[in-house]
């Protein structure tokens, strides 16, 4: 098949969110001898037209003029240009790139994954959240398919539009810890740290997060990664200066350096509503996740985490977690079985392939019988 993915910045993935998942479902299907095209801002740190057996077309984002609301452009541009290309099937991801799924032309086949449910996130005003509604209405009309990695998702979507909704879980990449990605450039000891991975922002909890740490007097230290050249991010850096024990390291993308600084912490902080690719990278680093106490969040990690919804949790989590290894092993252990069994790639891209190959050759057999049936109606004359 000839597939297109669009609704990202593009891959490879420089932005730990819905491009990570394309990034391995690109791969994944490319592997499996499809002919694969991913759609990327113009400005994207990867300017070669293929990565690994993908194809990659760059299409112009207004984001370093516009801000957010570039998203609304850029997914236009990527809609415009894919209508004119010969493709079988798109897979779109991102709340607001379905506004435009009704430029597709109809023989295409369309799959979009809706992963949660964005209109609602508090973050936004009430414009913006009314435009996230009626892209996600306009998603679910145009679509041949819908797939989602979350059970709450998936249920919302089929109590309100009545539509089949088909759920894959997230894939995770298994463990490694690359002897080289040591800890000794952050001067750090195994289990004399706590830290948070995840975007600076408001809503993720991270100033919740610190002022528990604080709280806490623990004599440990704290570390905060992720882009911190931000106003939300000043803010907290001067709000904490005075706490030494708190270091802001900036963004990490190594995985490995990544992988490390979850597995010898005492606590991995996870501050979204709902999960993303950075929960679940915790729970196959054999780490003990600490998550803001959401519904969405506690659907997947369950009995196996520590939950927060008060600095006054963070506090007490930091005081009571002294022998990671040993008091919370099953916890570890429980994680650890469900990234192999549940969320590991191999098993995600089968059912993907699946899923897709499915729906594709149901279209072929409808249009073979609708040619049969033409045929029958409207003989051809050789005479």
């Amino acid at each position: 098949m000839k597939i297109v993915i669009v609704g990202t910045r593009g891959i490879p993935d420089f932005y730990r969110g819905f491009e990570k998942g394309a990034q391995l479902v690109a791969r994944g299907l490319a592997d499996r001898g499809h002919h694969v095209t991913v759609y990327c801002a113009h400005n994207h740190p990867y300017q070669k037209s293929h990565w690994r057996g993908i194809e990659l077309i760059h299409v112009y984002d207004p984001e370093y003029k516009l801000g957010s609301v570039s998203n609304f452009f850029y997914d236009y541009f990527c809609f415009k240009d894919l209508r004119n290309r010969a493709c079988d099937l798109v897979i779109q991801y991102g709340p607001s790139s379905g506004i435009w799924s009704w430029m597709l032309p109809k023989n295409m086949l369309l799959v979009s994954n809706i992963s949660t449910i964005e209109w609602r996130n508090k973050k936004y005003n009430t414009l913006t959240s009314k435009f996230l509604e009626l892209a996600e209405k306009f998603t679910v009309r145009y679509s041949h398919s819908i797939v989602s990695d979350s059970n709450l998702s998936c249920s919302y979507l089929r109590s309100r539009y009545k539509k089949r909704v088909k759920f894959i879980p997230p894939g995770v990449e298994a463990l490694s810890l690359d002897e080289k990605a040591n800890l000794d450039k952050h001067y750090l000891k195994p289990y004399s740290y706590s830290v948070y991975i995840g975007s600076l922002e408001k809503q993720n909890h991270i100033e919740m997060i610190l002022d528990g740490f604080v709280m806490s007097s623990s004599g440990n230290r704290f570390l905060v990664v992720g882009h911190h050249g931000t106003r939300f991010g000043n803010y907290l850096q001067e709000k904490y200066k005075h706490c030494t024990l708190i270091e802001f390291c900036g963004a990490i993308y190594d995985k490995h350096i990544l992988n490390r600084l979850r597995y010898f912490s005492d606590i991995c902080y996870y501050g979204r509503d709902e999960p993303t690719y950075l929960l679940y990278d915790a729970m196959a680093a054999n780490c003990i996740p600490s998550a803001y106490g959401s519904s969405a969040n506690r659907d997947v990690l369950g009995n196996d985490a520590l939950y927060f919804t008060s600095s006054f949790h963070v506090s007490k989590q930091l005081l009571l977690v002294t022998n990671k290894k040993i008091d919370y092993r099953k916890v570890i252990e429980n994680n650890n079985k469900k990234t192999t069994d549940v969320y590991n790639w191999p098993t995600v891209i089968e059912q993907y392939a699946s899923h897709l190959g499915s729906i594709f050759s149901s279209r072929c057999t409808l249009y073979s019988n609708v040619n049969k049936v033409e045929s029958k109606l409207f003989p051809v004359n050789d005479h």
